[in-house]
């Protein structure tokens, strides 16, 4: 095939590709993940905000939105996250340093997908600890009480998932941390459910 067939082909299925009706390309889903021991307990909070009054640490605008493979909105279902604080710790009775926790830091959170898919966080960059050096925030996914995924998040610029991924896809749970003009750090992800 010569230089000129290869051009027309590729300018044919770009325009292909903007055809209504005309099938998208199936998106990967995002892989599964640990859970990991530290899974809140108790009565949940249901907030959007993780931080109370004033910002102790780096501040983390964390955005997304949840599709399906066909790339069509999933409106209405719960992302429920939660992570260390900044200095690496959990807050969960199997987490030592229980009295050392953050004042003012809610640890998880739930944001419902709005009807465009998506959803917006307020948090921390979270720090990390001995055993587990790659920082992270896990979520879950759920449809009413079904729980859809369980996964985690890592940050391209803090070192990425560092080979603690359960998944060899940890590039699809992979994001990029922007720091931006007031001091905090922007993040965005795409759930493919």
């Amino acid at each position: 095939m010569n230089r000129r067939s290869v051009l027309g082909s590729v300018v044919a299925v770009g325009v292909l590709s903007r055809v209504p009706g005309a099938a998208a390309a199936e998106r990967r889903k995002t892989p599964r993940d640990f859970t990991g021991p530290f899974y809140p307990r108790g009565p949940r909070i249901g907030a959007t905000d993780l931080i109370v009054g004033e910002p102790r640490a780096e501040v983390l605008h964390l955005s997304g939105r949840v599709l399906a493979t066909d790339g069509s909105p999933r409106s209405g279902v719960l992302v429920d996250i939660w992570q260390a604080d900044p200095n690496g710790r959990y807050k969960h009775p199997r987490d030592g340093g229980q009295d050392r926790l953050m004042d003012g830091f809610l640890y998880w959170g739930e944001a419902t997908t709005d009807a465009n898919a998506r959803f917006r966080f307020r948090t921390y960059v979270p720090g990390r600890y001995a055993a587990r050096p790659a920082q992270h925030i896990h979520y879950k996914v759920w449809q009413g009480e079904r729980e859809l995924l369980t996964s985690q998040m890592y940050f391209a610029e803090l070192g990425g998932a560092r080979g603690l991924s359960r998944s060899a896809k940890a590039a699809l749970q992979t994001v990029s941390l922007k720091r931006i003009g007031d001091g905090s750090a922007a993040a965005t992800i795409e759930i493919v459910i």
